[in-house]
């Protein structure tokens, strides 16, 4: 059996490829091919090379300024001038003929830390993806088929994205950006033989959608984004490699969760949790679709099953994974960062002594829960545990403001389902 690692474009989220990496070297998980797109054509590269500590070290110290040259970094948010039409075009025109952007310090930057001659005599097969021009046609390209000395240039040609990065001339033919024909190629990696297919995207949704319920396949990818395509800002950046790392070690079972990340916790302690949990849920959506409470003009529809299901992508859950969202909505609730790792009975703890810390005097009716949303969800989930705790339920007339804040309503439940 033959197993491929294929990496998806995506601009500076390629850092996030670099965490997965990490996990999956920490796991003994080995590859007989590496396949990758635009910043997966980096990526793939510096894994075929072997050479994990100097992709590390390359995704924290990595610059817009190493990539395109650029006046003034700090002034630099191509991503916020896009929704300023006005600003984009003089920008790119005092910056670049043509509006080319100057990819030079891109250039340098693969010649440094590409060792070709180690690639090569790794023996893994690699595969970048391309794109002609003018055509659109898409224009694999393998190791092998590369003359020797080319490859950092069909890295780049792979990243030449295209109108801001010129296109990249290779024996007479244009190339742009790869992700202009497939971001993530797992057919490549199929056609080169590959029988298992480790994909890692840059993006919430799948590349492939038609791919990804194959027994062959395992998708490492963010529950949500990992910001802008062109954002270098170190803490994002090492956000992305810390949540690819987590996902990846979720993916083989080392940690838990879906938007948050656990450590592994018992299955039978979770259950009985979860089953008070829903028996609470199902009680509160039972009773919205019975009275027929509206929410924005629209029937609602199950409101809290809705919050619980929403980072899920419709599969079917065990009495754990209802426990975790509902631990993850408490952490959500409280404003708890993704980017960390957590024991659910040290969140459960630090969640509980909050909401027991809080005094309130507003009364539990329509006002009193507007005048609680105001100060923001950590203290209307306070408030409405410690309605909870207090063994009282939701009444009638609350039903509707609760609609409107369904995650932090189905995490005090979850609180509140805790023995």
């Amino acid at each position: 059996m033959k197993r491929a690692l294929v990496l998806n474009g995506g601009g500076s989220r390629g850092a996030y490829e670099i965490g997965a990496w990490q996990a999956l070297a920490e796991l003994g998980v080995r590859f007989d091919g590496v396949y990758g797109t635009s910043i997966g054509a980096l990526n793939a590269t510096l894994v075929a090379q072997g050479d994990l500590d100097r992709a590390v070290k390359l995704w924290s110290n990595i610059t817009v300024g190493k990539i395109m040259a650029v006046e003034d970094e700090d002034d630099f948010a191509i991503e916020s001038m896009i929704h300023r039409k006005r600003d984009v075009v003089p920008f790119l025109m005092e910056n670049a003929k043509h509006l080319r952007m100057d990819i030079s310090p891109l250039e340098a930057l693969v010649r440094e830390n590409l060792d070709e001659g180690r690639v090569r005599a790794s023996g893994m097969r690699l595969g970048v993806m391309t794109t002609k021009a003018p055509q659109l046609s898409g224009a694999p390209v393998w190791l092998s088929q590369m003359k020797p000395g080319s490859l950092g240039d069909w890295v780049i040609a792979s990243a030449s994205c295209f109108p801001i990065f010129p296109a990249r001339h290779i024996d007479g033919q244009r190339y742009i950006d790869g992700g202009y024909y497939d971001n993530l190629p797992i057919d490549m990696a199929l056609s080169d033989g590959m029988d298992e297919v480790v994909a890692v995207e840059l993006h919430p949704y799948h590349s492939h959608p038609e791919y990804a319920r194959m027994p062959w396949l395992k998708t490492i990818k963010p529950p949500r984004g990992l910001g802008g395509f062109l954002d270098f800002n170190p803490d994002l950046l090492r956000r992305s490699r810390l949540l690819g790392y987590y996902d990846a070690m979720k993916k083989w079972g080392r940690l838990e969760g879906f938007l948050y990340t656990f450590r592994r916790a018992g299955d039978l302690a979770a259950a009985g949790s979860a089953r008070r949990y829903m028996r609470r849920l199902t009680a509160f959506d039972g009773e919205i679709i019975r009275r027929g409470v509206m929410r924005a003009g629209q029937p609602v529809n199950a409101p809290l099953m809705a919050a619980l299901e929403r980072e899920c992508e419709g599969r079917t859950l065990s009495w754990k994974d209802v426990w975790l969202r509902g631990l993850e909505l408490c952490a959500e609730a409280m404003g708890f960062r993704v980017d960390a790792v957590y024991d659910a009975d040290a969140l459960l703890k630090r969640c509980r002594a909050f909401c027991q810390a809080q005094e309130f005097s507003e009364k539990f009716d329509d006002a009193g829960l507007q005048a609680v949303q105001k100060k923001g969800d950590r203290m209307l989930f306070a408030f409405l545990y410690q309605r909870l705790a207090s063994g009282e339920g939701f009444p009638p007339e609350a039903l509707k403001r609760l609609s409107e804040a369904p995650g932090v309503v189905a995490g005090a439940m979850l609180l509140g389902s805790v023995e």
